[in-house]
């Protein structure tokens, strides 16, 4: 049951002209200023306080992400139905608030989160302060777990959720296409580095692991191995010995989506249970991990989400570098870092890191650098004011020369507020 609670304001006695006490009329709650906003999809009914254009641009990511969640899981029958409200926040407090006092749940510490009360469900996620790069991934990350509650309920094991939740979030979009598979240079150097130094998590701990022990790692801030190694285990299950387990993986998903319980699961769909087999089995993950490399385009985006922090940052002390070497040089000598909050905890990139200035190359890339595009105010829609901008020329173009299977172009936008904010476009070769 919710309790209305009536405020009473002090004021003037009805029918008298005495002057009361100054009236404090309290700000509308993010809810009510959303009030007749939500905004359909194709498959979700949104609420936003974002740009229009910018609510449409994530409107378009959430509805090819389901498609792509769907052609995944829909051999499998739905237990439930979907839960597809969507809740966008420009302000964390407005999502902290509104999480806190619409739906009972603590976002303390988080960018965005799929939850269920027994007062509604859904996703949220703000843009404050978040580099567009993390907002994505949020969504993709988030996006997941919402449309695997119609599956699963709680019944998926915690590291299959969260594994393929990072699978997801680490794909790319490009022209409504999604690119799966890719491999971020972060989590692949992070558990890397883990099974150099034998602190891996055993596979058996990973498959027994609780929902519990799991969010007591978030809670104590030792998270990060546990998110990097649940991905790699997937992008195994998933590419592995040439798509060897593929089918084994979707046997058993199958098996869960009946109910049955996480190891007996997994012992009917790879053939045994034993200590003999779940070695072998870590064995194999642990050569292919070793193996990996980062993808070339996912590192770019990173590389693209910092520039385009880089460059607001620079505008806002005056400096409009003209090249990317000019950037760098500037970015560098004001200590310029992007601190990045993830499910996992947080950390900073800093302008001194050469991976944010070199695109690692991969089969498919060689030779790939970033450039400064030239020429590209004249070709743009003049902005809402008869200034010819509104705050001096639009910022640095940046784009790559050499990448594949796109080229990747930063360009830049005025919002509602005549504020510059940056748009990642994908160039077809």
């Amino acid at each position: 049951m919710v309790a209305l609670i009536a405020l009473v304001l002090p004021g003037r006695a009805l029918g008298t002209n005495a002057p009361g006490p100054a009236q404090v009329v309290p700000q509308a709650s993010w809810w009510d200023r959303t009030e007749g906003t939500v905004r359909p999809s194709r498959f979700y009914a949104i609420r936003s306080d974002l740009d229009r254009a910018v609510t449409a641009r994530y409107a378009a990511l959430l509805d090819t992400m389901y498609g792509e969640y769907t052609s995944r899981l829909d051999h499998l029958r739905r237990r439930q139905a979907d839960v597809l409200a969507v809740y966008m926040f420009a302000r964390q407090q407005d999502y902290l608030n509104t999480l806190r006092s619409r739906f009972g749940i603590d976002g303390t510490g988080s960018g965005g989160m799929f939850f269920v009360s027994p007062n509604g469900a859904g996703l949220a996620f703000f843009t404050e302060r978040v580099p567009e790069e993390q907002v994505r991934h949020v969504i993709q990350h988030e996006g997941f777990h919402q449309v695997a509650w119609s599956f699963f309920a709680n019944d998926l094991p915690i590291w299959v959720n969260e594994g393929m939740a990072e699978f997801f979030g680490m794909a790319e979009v490009l022209d409504g296409d999604v690119v799966i598979g890719q491999v971020d240079a972060t989590a692949l150097r992070s558990i890397q580095q883990a099974i150099k130094d034998g602190k891996h998590l055993p596979l058996a701990s990973m498959l027994n692991m609780s929902n519990e022990a799991w969010g007591a790692n978030v809670r104590g801030g030792d998270a990060r191995l546990q998110y990097d190694q649940a991905w790699s285990m997937i992008q195994f299950l998933a590419y592995g010995d040439g798509g060897k387990y593929q089918g084994n993986f979707n046997l058993y998903l199958q098996h869960l989506n009946a109910g049955v319980p996480s190891l007996q699961a997994f012992g009917r769909a790879f053939g045994a249970t034993g200590q003999a087999m779940v070695d072998a089995f870590e064995t194999k993950w642990k050569d292919f991990v070793m193996g990996l490399r980062a993808s070339s385009f996912t590192s770019a985006m990173r590389s693209a989400s910092f520039m385009a922090a880089g460059v607001q940052f620079l505008r806002g002390k005056g400096i409009q570098p003209a090249t990317v070497e000019e950037l760098r040089a500037a970015l560098v000598e004001h200590g310029f870092e992007q601190r990045i909050r993830t499910h996992a905890g947080e950390y900073a990139i800093k302008a001194t890191d050469p991976a944010m200035w070199s695109i690692p190359d991969d089969p498919q890339t060689k030779d790939a650098a970033w450039t400064a595009s030239k020429g590209k105010a004249k070709k743009r829609k003049k902005p809402r004011k008869a200034t010819d901008w509104d705050d001096g020329p639009p910022p640095l173009d940046l784009r790559t020369k050499g990448l594949r299977p796109n080229e990747l172009l930063i360009t830049w936008s005025q919002d509602e507020r005549g504020e510059w904010q940056p748009r990642f476009e994908a160039l077809k070769p």
